[in-house]
């Protein structure tokens, strides 16, 4: 895929992001697992956005464009977004990680339950450095 912004630029995409949402991202609070999965979604959220797959708003919100349709704005979380998977049984993971995503952009549980993986994948990583 054509790479549309260069990585320095893309990395103060990210800071400007974790700066914005007032995210926790030190690494000496964290396990080796923890760490590992910080990696690999601040790599994911990088590329996402040197690729042209991922802005940020005027207000650091992260806005992902899938292969098809509108762009999705992901908000901050708030308490209904966790309130979201209390509807959902024990062991429904991607039921509640669905009903997250719809809770913190506004959309439908059916887009992202429709969309392909490439996009998916940018949205789950977009819902995870929110939850830390």
């Amino acid at each position: 895929m054509e790479q549309k912004v260069d990585r320095e630029t893309a990395e103060r995409e990210f800071e400007k992001f974790v700066e914005a949402m007032d995210l926790d991202v030190d690494k000496d609070g964290m396990d080796d697992e923890d760490r590992k999965a910080f990696d690999n979604a601040k790599r994911k959220f990088i590329r996402a956005v040197m690729r042209g797959r991922l802005s940020l708003n005027e207000n650091g919100e992260p806005v992902v464009q899938p292969t098809d349709g509108e762009p999705i704005t992901f908000h901050e979380p708030r308490g209904d977004t966790f309130m979201a998977t209390d509807q959902k049984k024990q062991g429904h993971d991607v039921a509640k990680n669905i009903a997250m995503m719809a809770a913190m952009t506004g959309e439908p549980p059916k887009r992202f339950a429709n969309m392909p993986n490439r996009d998916l994948d940018i949205c789950t990583t977009v819902q995870l450095l929110f939850l830390g």
